[in-house]
Protein backbone atom coordinates (compact mmCIF):
# COMPACT_ATOMS: atom_id res chain seq x y z
CA UNK A 1 0.00 0.00 0.00
CA UNK A 2 2.46 3.02 0.89
CA UNK A 3 4.42 1.91 -2.23
CA UNK A 4 1.27 2.54 -4.23
CA UNK A 5 0.51 5.72 -2.44
CA UNK A 6 4.15 7.02 -3.30
CA UNK A 7 3.32 6.38 -7.30
CA UNK A 8 0.28 8.20 -6.92
CA UNK A 9 2.47 10.96 -5.17
CA UNK A 10 4.83 11.00 -7.89
CA UNK A 11 1.83 11.14 -10.67
CA UNK A 12 0.69 13.93 -9.21
CA UNK A 13 3.63 15.68 -8.90
CA UNK A 14 3.95 15.03 -12.21
CA UNK A 15 0.70 16.30 -13.72
CA UNK A 16 0.85 19.39 -11.08
CA UNK A 17 4.53 20.20 -13.23
CA UNK A 18 2.94 20.34 -16.19
CA UNK A 19 0.12 22.32 -14.95
CA UNK A 20 2.01 24.87 -14.11
CA UNK A 21 4.38 24.83 -16.73
CA UNK A 22 2.09 24.99 -19.69
CA UNK A 23 -0.59 27.37 -18.32
CA UNK A 24 -0.54 30.33 -19.97
CA UNK A 25 1.70 32.76 -19.43
CA UNK A 26 2.99 31.23 -16.30
CA UNK A 27 5.79 32.66 -14.22
CA UNK A 28 6.87 28.92 -13.35
CA UNK A 29 6.76 28.35 -17.08
CA UNK A 30 9.38 31.18 -17.47
CA UNK A 31 11.62 30.61 -14.88
CA UNK A 32 11.99 26.59 -15.35
CA UNK A 33 12.86 28.16 -19.44
CA UNK A 34 15.10 30.67 -18.10
CA UNK A 35 17.51 27.79 -15.97
CA UNK A 36 17.68 25.25 -18.92
CA UNK A 37 18.55 28.18 -21.68
CA UNK A 38 21.40 29.58 -19.14
CA UNK A 39 22.13 25.36 -18.55
CA UNK A 40 22.22 24.93 -22.38
CA UNK A 41 24.10 28.37 -22.91
CA UNK A 42 21.15 29.44 -25.26
CA UNK A 43 19.30 32.21 -22.79
CA UNK A 44 17.85 35.16 -25.00
CA UNK A 45 18.16 39.06 -23.99
CA UNK A 46 14.62 38.58 -23.59
CA UNK A 47 14.48 35.63 -20.92
CA UNK A 48 17.51 37.59 -18.96
CA UNK A 49 15.43 40.55 -19.05
CA UNK A 50 12.43 38.96 -17.72
CA UNK A 51 14.22 37.25 -15.13
CA UNK A 52 16.34 40.28 -14.07
CA UNK A 53 13.32 42.95 -14.19
CA UNK A 54 9.83 42.50 -11.76
CA UNK A 55 6.74 42.98 -13.18
CA UNK A 56 3.32 44.19 -12.09
CA UNK A 57 1.76 40.40 -12.30
CA UNK A 58 -1.20 41.26 -15.01
CA UNK A 59 1.58 42.94 -16.75
CA UNK A 60 3.68 40.39 -16.85
CA UNK A 61 0.86 37.99 -17.93
CA UNK A 62 0.01 39.78 -20.74
CA UNK A 63 3.51 40.35 -22.04
CA UNK A 64 4.37 36.45 -21.96
CA UNK A 65 1.07 36.07 -23.78
CA UNK A 66 1.63 38.24 -26.30
CA UNK A 67 5.22 36.59 -27.01
CA UNK A 68 3.49 32.81 -27.15
CA UNK A 69 0.68 33.77 -29.37
CA UNK A 70 3.32 35.12 -31.30
CA UNK A 71 5.56 32.09 -30.94
CA UNK A 72 2.83 29.72 -31.84
CA UNK A 73 0.43 31.73 -34.25
CA UNK A 74 2.65 33.67 -36.53
CA UNK A 75 1.77 35.25 -39.53
CA UNK A 76 2.90 33.95 -42.91
CA UNK A 77 5.84 36.40 -44.81
CA UNK A 78 7.46 36.00 -47.55
CA UNK A 79 11.38 37.09 -48.36
CA UNK A 80 11.90 39.92 -48.65
CA UNK A 81 9.56 41.36 -46.03
CA UNK A 82 9.90 45.15 -44.94
CA UNK A 83 7.00 45.97 -41.82
CA UNK A 84 6.52 48.78 -39.74
CA UNK A 85 4.90 48.31 -36.97
CA UNK A 86 4.69 50.24 -33.12
CA UNK A 87 6.39 48.44 -30.46
CA UNK A 88 5.62 48.33 -26.95
CA UNK A 89 2.83 50.61 -26.62
CA UNK A 90 0.93 47.74 -24.86
CA UNK A 91 1.99 44.28 -23.10
CA UNK A 92 -0.74 42.79 -25.11
CA UNK A 93 0.68 44.28 -28.44
CA UNK A 94 3.93 44.19 -27.53
CA UNK A 95 4.95 41.05 -29.89
CA UNK A 96 4.85 40.29 -33.84
CA UNK A 97 5.52 36.64 -35.27
CA UNK A 98 6.27 36.01 -38.86
CA UNK A 99 6.56 32.41 -40.65
CA UNK A 100 9.27 32.59 -43.07
CA UNK A 101 10.81 29.56 -45.63
CA UNK A 102 14.22 29.90 -46.15
CA UNK A 103 15.55 27.43 -49.08
CA UNK A 104 18.94 25.85 -48.87
CA UNK A 105 21.62 28.12 -50.38
CA UNK A 106 20.24 31.33 -48.69
CA UNK A 107 21.60 33.06 -46.10
CA UNK A 108 18.55 35.28 -44.04
CA UNK A 109 19.10 38.57 -42.93
CA UNK A 110 17.09 40.39 -40.40
CA UNK A 111 17.23 43.81 -38.92
CA UNK A 112 15.45 46.20 -37.04
CA UNK A 113 15.04 50.06 -37.26
CA UNK A 114 14.33 51.08 -34.13
CA UNK A 115 14.06 54.40 -32.03
CA UNK A 116 13.18 53.55 -28.75
CA UNK A 117 14.75 54.24 -25.32
CA UNK A 118 14.39 50.75 -23.82
CA UNK A 119 15.33 47.09 -25.02
CA UNK A 120 13.90 45.39 -27.79
CA UNK A 121 14.04 41.36 -28.68
CA UNK A 122 14.13 39.35 -31.84
CA UNK A 123 14.54 35.83 -31.63
CA UNK A 124 14.75 32.79 -34.20
CA UNK A 125 13.18 29.06 -34.05
CA UNK A 126 13.00 26.63 -36.65
CA UNK A 127 10.09 24.49 -37.30
CA UNK A 128 10.55 20.85 -37.32
CA UNK A 129 8.68 17.65 -38.04
CA UNK A 130 10.80 14.71 -36.84
CA UNK A 131 7.93 11.99 -37.11
CA UNK A 132 8.36 10.75 -33.88
CA UNK A 133 5.69 13.16 -32.10
CA UNK A 134 2.42 14.88 -33.46
CA UNK A 135 2.65 17.98 -34.97
CA UNK A 136 5.01 20.80 -35.74
CA UNK A 137 7.74 21.24 -32.81
CA UNK A 138 10.09 24.41 -32.22
CA UNK A 139 13.85 24.30 -31.46
CA UNK A 140 15.68 27.80 -30.97
CA UNK A 141 17.99 28.93 -33.57
CA UNK A 142 19.31 32.06 -33.08
CA UNK A 143 18.94 35.75 -31.40
CA UNK A 144 20.07 39.04 -31.19
CA UNK A 145 22.96 39.80 -29.06
CA UNK A 146 24.34 43.22 -27.29
CA UNK A 147 21.25 44.98 -28.42
CA UNK A 148 22.61 44.51 -31.95
CA UNK A 149 18.99 44.95 -33.51
CA UNK A 150 20.48 42.15 -36.35
CA UNK A 151 20.77 38.80 -36.76
CA UNK A 152 21.90 36.15 -40.06
CA UNK A 153 20.74 32.48 -40.33
CA UNK A 154 21.67 30.42 -42.97
CA UNK A 155 19.77 27.24 -43.93
CA UNK A 156 20.95 23.64 -43.65
CA UNK A 157 18.27 21.26 -44.28
CA UNK A 158 18.17 20.35 -48.22
CA UNK A 159 14.67 20.79 -48.38
CA UNK A 160 14.89 23.75 -46.90
CA UNK A 161 13.56 25.57 -43.39
CA UNK A 162 10.55 26.71 -41.98
CA UNK A 163 11.22 29.29 -39.62
CA UNK A 164 9.67 32.10 -36.96
CA UNK A 165 10.83 35.54 -36.18
CA UNK A 166 9.16 36.62 -33.57
CA UNK A 167 9.84 40.18 -32.19
CA UNK A 168 8.78 42.03 -28.54
CA UNK A 169 9.22 44.88 -27.10
CA UNK A 170 9.55 45.63 -23.46
CA UNK A 171 6.11 46.52 -22.05
CA UNK A 172 4.81 50.09 -21.52
CA UNK A 173 7.33 51.76 -23.83
CA UNK A 174 5.50 52.45 -27.15
CA UNK A 175 8.14 53.14 -30.01
CA UNK A 176 7.75 52.64 -33.19
CA UNK A 177 10.48 49.98 -35.68
CA UNK A 178 10.89 48.77 -39.11
CA UNK A 179 11.69 44.97 -39.84
CA UNK A 180 14.20 44.21 -42.89
CA UNK A 181 13.84 40.74 -43.48
CA UNK A 182 16.27 40.00 -46.50
CA UNK A 183 18.32 36.91 -48.12
CA UNK A 184 21.50 36.13 -50.01
CA UNK A 185 22.98 33.49 -51.71
CA UNK A 186 25.54 31.27 -49.28
CA UNK A 187 27.94 31.27 -52.96
CA UNK A 188 29.99 33.57 -54.71
CA UNK A 189 28.78 33.64 -58.37
CA UNK A 190 30.60 30.43 -60.15
CA UNK A 191 30.69 32.85 -63.74
CA UNK A 192 33.08 35.78 -62.88
CA UNK A 193 31.48 39.37 -63.78
CA UNK A 194 27.91 37.67 -64.07
CA UNK A 195 24.56 37.48 -62.04
CA UNK A 196 21.34 35.28 -62.26
CA UNK A 197 20.31 37.23 -65.09
CA UNK A 198 23.00 34.82 -67.66
CA UNK A 199 20.76 32.08 -66.43
CA UNK A 200 18.78 30.57 -69.18
CA UNK A 201 18.04 27.54 -68.42
CA UNK A 202 16.85 26.24 -64.96
CA UNK A 203 16.15 22.60 -62.93
CA UNK A 204 13.96 20.60 -64.34
CA UNK A 205 13.58 21.57 -67.70
CA UNK A 206 12.75 18.94 -70.76
CA UNK A 207 16.15 17.39 -72.10
CA UNK A 208 16.50 14.19 -74.59
CA UNK A 209 12.78 15.21 -75.65
CA UNK A 210 11.34 14.97 -72.52
CA UNK A 211 13.15 11.47 -71.53
CA UNK A 212 15.00 12.92 -68.42
CA UNK A 213 15.30 16.46 -66.93
CA UNK A 214 17.65 19.10 -66.19
CA UNK A 215 19.43 18.94 -63.01
CA UNK A 216 21.20 21.79 -62.92
CA UNK A 217 21.48 25.72 -64.26
CA UNK A 218 23.22 26.95 -67.35
CA UNK A 219 24.68 30.07 -67.26
CA UNK A 220 25.86 31.37 -70.90
CA UNK A 221 28.67 33.89 -71.03
CA UNK A 222 31.13 34.37 -74.13
CA UNK A 223 34.20 31.25 -74.54
CA UNK A 224 36.87 31.96 -71.91
CA UNK A 225 35.18 34.00 -69.38
CA UNK A 226 36.52 33.04 -65.80
CA UNK A 227 34.96 30.32 -63.60
CA UNK A 228 35.21 30.75 -59.70
CA UNK A 229 35.28 28.41 -57.15
CA UNK A 230 31.82 29.10 -55.70
CA UNK A 231 33.47 28.40 -51.69
CA UNK A 232 36.78 27.55 -50.52
CA UNK A 233 36.98 23.57 -50.81
CA UNK A 234 38.61 20.63 -52.09
CA UNK A 235 38.61 19.51 -55.67
CA UNK A 236 37.44 15.81 -55.90
CA UNK A 237 37.12 15.52 -59.64
CA UNK A 238 38.82 16.91 -62.51
CA UNK A 239 37.50 14.71 -66.29
CA UNK A 240 37.42 14.98 -69.92
CA UNK A 241 34.69 13.13 -71.53
CA UNK A 242 30.96 12.28 -71.55
CA UNK A 243 28.27 14.82 -71.76
CA UNK A 244 29.91 16.90 -69.75
CA UNK A 245 33.13 17.94 -71.49
CA UNK A 246 35.40 18.72 -69.45
CA UNK A 247 34.18 19.32 -65.54
CA UNK A 248 35.57 20.71 -62.43
CA UNK A 249 33.40 18.94 -58.95
CA UNK A 250 34.46 21.20 -56.29
CA UNK A 251 33.39 19.81 -52.51
CA UNK A 252 32.06 21.69 -49.96
CA UNK A 253 33.23 20.31 -46.67
CA UNK A 254 31.23 22.67 -44.07
CA UNK A 255 27.76 22.24 -45.66
CA UNK A 256 28.79 18.98 -47.33
CA UNK A 257 27.84 19.42 -50.42
CA UNK A 258 29.52 18.94 -53.82
CA UNK A 259 29.23 21.46 -57.07
CA UNK A 260 29.56 20.62 -60.19
CA UNK A 261 30.91 22.38 -63.03
CA UNK A 262 30.71 21.26 -66.79
CA UNK A 263 31.44 22.09 -70.20
CA UNK A 264 34.42 23.50 -69.42
CA UNK A 265 37.30 25.08 -72.22
CA UNK A 266 39.79 24.91 -69.87
CA UNK A 267 40.66 23.28 -66.51
CA UNK A 268 43.03 25.24 -64.27
CA UNK A 269 42.80 22.78 -61.67
CA UNK A 270 44.00 19.43 -60.03
CA UNK A 271 42.71 16.61 -58.20
CA UNK A 272 43.25 16.75 -54.64
CA UNK A 273 43.87 21.29 -55.01
CA UNK A 274 42.18 22.94 -51.93
CA UNK A 275 40.80 26.22 -54.03
CA UNK A 276 39.63 29.33 -51.96
CA UNK A 277 36.51 30.70 -52.61
CA UNK A 278 36.79 33.21 -55.64
CA UNK A 279 40.09 31.99 -57.27
CA UNK A 280 39.76 30.99 -60.72
CA UNK A 281 39.38 27.06 -61.68
CA UNK A 282 38.26 27.07 -65.65
CA UNK A 283 36.49 28.91 -68.37
CA UNK A 284 33.38 29.34 -70.07
CA UNK A 285 33.65 26.64 -72.88
CA UNK A 286 31.19 24.91 -74.68
CA UNK A 287 32.62 20.72 -74.59
CA UNK A 288 30.55 17.54 -74.45
CA UNK A 289 27.16 17.38 -75.40
CA UNK A 290 27.37 21.38 -75.38
CA UNK A 291 29.27 21.63 -78.33
CA UNK A 292 26.41 22.81 -80.47
CA UNK A 293 24.87 25.28 -77.85
CA UNK A 294 26.24 28.53 -77.46
CA UNK A 295 28.93 28.67 -74.48
CA UNK A 296 27.63 27.83 -70.64
CA UNK A 297 28.46 26.47 -67.80
CA UNK A 298 26.29 24.01 -66.03
CA UNK A 299 26.47 24.64 -62.60
CA UNK A 300 24.75 21.53 -60.34
CA UNK A 301 24.48 21.07 -56.38
CA UNK A 302 24.73 17.93 -54.94
CA UNK A 303 23.25 17.02 -51.27
CA UNK A 304 24.73 13.35 -50.27
CA UNK A 305 24.69 12.42 -54.24
CA UNK A 306 21.36 13.55 -54.95
CA UNK A 307 20.63 16.75 -57.18
CA UNK A 308 18.80 19.64 -55.86
CA UNK A 309 17.79 23.05 -57.80
CA UNK A 310 21.20 25.29 -57.59
CA UNK A 311 18.94 28.57 -58.20
CA UNK A 312 18.79 29.44 -54.22
CA UNK A 313 22.08 29.60 -54.06
CA UNK A 314 22.64 31.53 -57.37
CA UNK A 315 19.95 34.34 -57.48
CA UNK A 316 21.29 37.74 -56.10
CA UNK A 317 20.11 39.15 -52.46
CA UNK A 318 16.35 40.00 -52.14
CA UNK A 319 16.70 43.77 -51.15
CA UNK A 320 15.04 45.34 -48.79
CA UNK A 321 11.08 44.81 -50.05
CA UNK A 322 8.67 47.54 -50.45
CA UNK A 323 8.09 50.11 -48.57
CA UNK A 324 5.06 50.74 -46.18
CA UNK A 325 2.13 52.84 -47.06
CA UNK A 326 2.19 56.02 -45.64
CA UNK A 327 -1.19 57.04 -46.47
CA UNK A 328 -2.81 55.43 -42.55
CA UNK A 329 -0.69 56.50 -40.07
CA UNK A 330 0.00 53.20 -37.54
CA UNK A 331 -2.31 53.96 -34.35
CA UNK A 332 -2.26 53.28 -30.68
CA UNK A 333 -3.78 50.19 -29.61
CA UNK A 334 -6.67 52.08 -28.04
CA UNK A 335 -7.59 54.01 -31.04
CA UNK A 336 -9.35 51.58 -33.77
CA UNK A 337 -10.32 52.78 -36.80
CA UNK A 338 -13.51 51.07 -38.90
CA UNK A 339 -13.38 48.56 -41.52
CA UNK A 340 -14.85 50.63 -44.78
CA UNK A 341 -18.39 50.38 -45.80
CA UNK A 342 -17.64 50.03 -48.74
CA UNK A 343 -15.69 47.01 -50.63
CA UNK A 344 -14.87 43.46 -49.37
CA UNK A 345 -12.06 43.53 -46.99
CA UNK A 346 -10.60 39.85 -45.74
CA UNK A 347 -8.44 39.30 -43.03
CA UNK A 348 -5.53 36.96 -44.21
CA UNK A 349 -2.57 35.77 -42.83
CA UNK A 350 -0.17 36.96 -45.46
CA UNK A 351 -0.20 40.48 -46.74
CA UNK A 352 -1.13 39.13 -50.15
CA UNK A 353 -4.47 39.49 -52.30
CA UNK A 354 -3.69 34.99 -52.70
CA UNK A 355 -2.63 34.80 -49.04
CA UNK A 356 -4.57 32.68 -46.75
CA UNK A 357 -8.05 34.17 -45.72
CA UNK A 358 -9.32 34.15 -41.67
CA UNK A 359 -12.35 35.89 -42.42
CA UNK A 360 -14.05 38.88 -44.27
CA UNK A 361 -14.67 41.31 -42.14
CA UNK A 362 -17.62 43.11 -41.49
CA UNK A 363 -18.46 46.87 -42.82
CA UNK A 364 -17.43 49.36 -39.83
CA UNK A 365 -15.92 46.75 -37.74
CA UNK A 366 -13.44 47.84 -35.47
CA UNK A 367 -9.91 46.98 -35.79
CA UNK A 368 -6.87 48.41 -34.39
CA UNK A 369 -3.83 48.67 -37.12
CA UNK A 370 -0.54 47.70 -35.55
CA UNK A 371 1.92 47.82 -38.27
CA UNK A 372 2.10 48.12 -42.17
CA UNK A 373 3.81 46.03 -45.24
CA UNK A 374 3.48 47.51 -48.56
CA UNK A 375 -0.17 48.51 -48.94
CA UNK A 376 -1.29 45.99 -46.32
CA UNK A 377 -1.93 46.73 -42.41
CA UNK A 378 -1.33 44.37 -39.68
CA UNK A 379 -4.54 44.18 -37.37
CA UNK A 380 -5.70 43.31 -34.42
CA UNK A 381 -9.99 42.22 -34.20
CA UNK A 382 -12.17 43.03 -31.43
CA UNK A 383 -12.11 38.67 -31.46
CA UNK A 384 -8.28 39.23 -30.97
CA UNK A 385 -7.57 37.64 -34.17
CA UNK A 386 -4.93 39.03 -35.80
CA UNK A 387 -3.85 39.01 -39.40
CA UNK A 388 -3.10 41.58 -42.64
CA UNK A 389 -6.16 43.46 -44.27
CA UNK A 390 -5.98 45.97 -47.74
CA UNK A 391 -8.69 48.80 -47.70
CA UNK A 392 -8.46 49.36 -51.53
Amino acid sequence: MPRIKKRYLFFFVVLLFAALYFANGSPFRSEVDYYVDRLLFRATERSIFQHNNELPETQRAAWEAAYWAARNHPLDAEVPHRESFIIGDSARNSAMGLRLHLPLGRELNVSVSYAGQTPIFGELYAIRSDGRLPGEHVRPLTHWRNGQHAFAYEAWETEGEELILVVQGTPGAAARAEVFVQSSPVLAFPVAGKDEDCIQSFWGAPRDGGRRRHEGNDLFAPKGTPLVAAVSGEVTRVNNGGIGGKTVWLYDDERDLRYYYAHLDEQFVRKGQYVERGEAIGTVGNTGNARTTPPHLHFGVYAKGKAIDPYPFLARPTGNGPAPDNRFSIHPADQPISTPRRGSHYLRKRAARDGEVIRKLEANENVWLTGVIGRFYRVRTERGERGFVNFD
